[in-house]
């Protein structure tokens, strides 16, 4: 009896731990299996499907150097300077200049278009009298500057790229500074965690890490902001996981494109070719060893190691890096001694978060909207190729700075500039201040004034059978009694009625009343659908003050409608695009070319003489008298009160809209000769 009940009791106890061999078995398959799933589910979805958000770059038009070509040397100096290149004595490597006695020395960095790939090459020429000689050469095309990106909401700036893009010296090096194991261990490197343990133990502080390439790519990926023993091993199961879907090329591949580089502003640069774009302008095969050191060596803490505000820091550390790379045959002594005494030479790329160009960014984006997608352009990696020129831009956001408050307190200001015949966009600014929100020349319609009476006798000319500028009319009061009842008598700025006019004088001078009798004869009617046909929409159609520009415009508005006169109707349309291409190079669109509209060459001839007269002896005179500008052509705008004061001017290049007034729209002090055309006037001599 004794044996059966100590038999019952071993029974029992084997009974007692199967089930809590059960029970264990099946708690920690309830916890780790999900746990498991979950980060299986992390890896496949944050990199095997992972899609980069990657920003769509917007370029500005490309230079383009040729023997004759017209270029000062403050404009030439500019471009090269915006583009990141460095003026040396010799110029010896890729993205450096030299200038002695005039005779440039121009190393290219070369650039992917759209129609061939330019290779780097060393330029030669001559700079005298602001004309291009002696280029070595048939044509030279630098890269477009780039002036800004479309972002995603995580406001990254990142450009991913194959490895194979990626300097060796680089990829050889990031591994011996951040994890020299990395090509034999699983993805977690045990025995590096086992020397960095022991390494801390005995300095009683943590110096050294033990985590590797994978690792780091995961916890950046994962964006944990708290430390924890769960995110540790999180990484480390995830790292696991990664080694088993892919080889090591395309792990420190996404390595290199994932790395945080930096700060400017709002944006976040990520990935090596962002780097080196934002701190050298170049791609990074034209990196310098030195240059390469510096990028790596700044991984660890981007801010820490600031190239600029922290440089003495920076050198040390960079220097630190060259040591490793030395040591491990990254690099050879002849290497290594010459980056060290290379001293760090970084200028920031400002075109990430340039505001300069901000007004005109906003216009291209207008235009695109119609075409793509708010996602395509975030996160797909589009290249805009515009029209805007830097130096005209930078010209033009100086002299509406400098000079608009000049012309009276609280006053704003508004410009477009483009290209006489082509109607390209070369630049356009929406208010006095460098950085401003609010796009006048994009969004401000005002009352046009005198701008409209030269399409006035435009219409004439087309409309009115045997009307040229040299029949005579009326420049005589009137009284004309309106549809509510009411009269409305037009007056000359001088007061004055001179009688009967020539067309031309009338126009020069600027004459009212003989405008208005003009406008009559071809009727309010005819007049409104004339402008209709040029692509405006008129307001107060019916009221014969149109005929004296009471009618609402933007700057950019009133570019397009003298666009018509400035190229003899060969250009309808202003344009700001000239192509766009997805990320692989592949052309998705470009701009049309606009139909010209018929019009007689002889009346448009007539109207652009007689809108150079203006600028020599009628209301822009002050442009030779006071300017010493000859060749040019314009007119001045002035409504009630000095409200609105325009000048749109234009030569064989540049057609350009200056508006000057205030936001709440009340009385200034300004006609279009005393306000917008000295801005105008201004800017042109900047040129």
């Amino acid at each position: 009896m004794p044996k059966k009940k100590k038999k019952n009791n071993h029974s029992k106890k084997q009974k007692f731990f199967r089930i809590v061999l059960w029970f264990t078995s099946g708690l920690s398959i309830g916890l780790f299996l999900p746990w498991y799933l979950y980060l299986h589910f992390i890896v496949n979805n944050l990199f095997v499907d992972y899609n980069w958000s990657i920003p769509s770059e917007i370029y500005a038009r490309e230079l383009i150097l040729y023997d004759g070509k017209n270029i000062s040397k403050s404009e030439l100096d500019f471009e090269l300077s915006s583009l990141g290149y460095k003026k040396k004595n010799q110029a010896k490597k890729i993205g450096e200049f030299s200038n002695n006695s005039n005779k440039y020395t121009l190393y290219t960095k070369g650039f992917k278009f759209l129609d061939t790939n330019e290779k780097p090459i060393i330029a030669r020429f001559t700079l005298n009298n602001n004309v291009l000689s002696q280029l070595n050469k048939p044509a030279v095309r630098l890269e477009p500057l780039l002036i800004g990106q479309f972002y995603s909401k995580l406001l990254e700036n990142r450009l991913p790229i194959p490895i194979s893009q990626v300097p060796n010296t680089m990829v050889m090096g990031l591994q011996a500074i951040e994890d020299r194991n990395f090509n034999n261990h699983i993805g977690v490197d045990f025995l590096g965690i086992a020397r960095a343990m022991i390494k801390n133990l005995f300095a009683g502080k943590i110096i050294q890490g033990g985590s590797t390439i994978t690792q780091q790519l995961v916890k950046n990926r994962l964006h944990y902001k708290s430390k924890s023993w769960l995110r540790k091993a999180n990484e480390a199961i995830c790292a696991l996981m990664l080694e088993g879907k892919f080889n090591k090329g395309k792990i420190i591949e996404s390595y290199f494109n994932e790395i945080y580089w930096g700060q400017k502003g709002s944006i976040a640069i990520h990935g090596v070719k962002q780097a080196a774009q934002y701190y050298f302008s170049k791609s990074p095969k034209q990196l310098t060893i030195a240059e390469q050191a510096l990028l790596i060596g700044i991984v660890k803490g981007p801010s820490w190691y600031h190239p600029i505000k922290q440089k003495k820091r920076a050198t040390k550390r960079r220097n630190t890096v060259l040591n490793s790379w030395y040591e491990t045959s990254v690099i050879n002594k002849a290497q290594w001694q010459k980056a060290r005494n290379t001293p760090i030479d970084v200028k920031i790329n400002t075109s990430f978060t340039d505001n300069k160009y901000h007004d005109f960014i906003g216009l291209v984006k207008q235009q695109l909207s119609q075409l793509f997608s708010k996602d395509m352009l975030n996160r797909q990696g589009l290249r805009i190729f515009t029209t805007i020129n830097p130096y005209i831009q930078t010209q033009l956001v100086s002299t509406l700075k400098d000079n608009t408050d000049k012309l009276g307190e609280n006053l704003q200001s508004a410009a477009v500039v483009s290209h006489a015949i082509t109607g390209e966009i070369l630049a356009i600014k929406g208010s006095k201040q460098p950085a401003s929100f609010y796009n006048r020349a994009l969004l401000s319609k005002r009352q046009i004034g005198s701008l409209i009476k030269p399409f006035v006798y435009l219409a004439a000319m087309e409309k009115l059978n045997d009307f040229q500028l040299s029949s005579l009319i009326a420049d005589k009061p009137i009284k004309i009694k309106t549809t509510k009842g009411e009269y409305w008598q037009p007056k000359n700025y001088d007061g004055r009625s001179l009688g009967m006019i020539s067309g031309e004088t009338a126009l020069i001078q600027s004459r009212n009343q003989a405008t208005v009798n003009l406008g009559l004869q071809l009727g309010v009617k005819t007049f409104v659908q004339f402008l209709e046909d040029l692509g405006l929409t008129i307001n107060r159609s019916n009221h014969p003050s149109v005929f004296l520009g009471a009618t609402e415009l933007t700057p950019l508005e009133v570019n397009n409608l003298f666009l018509i006169l400035s190229s003899k109707a060969q250009t309808q349309q202003l344009s700001s695009i000239k192509y766009v291409t997805d990320s692989e190079n592949i052309l998705l669109g470009k701009a049309n070319k606009s139909n010209k509209l018929n019009l007689s060459q002889h009346s448009l001839h007539s109207i652009q003489n007689a809108l150079h007269k203006v600028t020599t002896n009628g209301t822009a005179a002050k442009l030779k008298w006071t300017y010493g500008f000859n060749n040019l052509y314009g007119k001045t705008g002035t409504t009630n009160k000095g409200k609105n004061s325009w000048y749109v001017g234009f030569d064989k290049d540049y057609l350009a809209t200056f508006w000057v007034g205030k936001d709440n729209n009340t009385a200034t002090n300004l006609t279009g000769s005393s306000g917008a055309l000295i801005l105008w006037a201004n800017w042109y001599s900047s040129l």
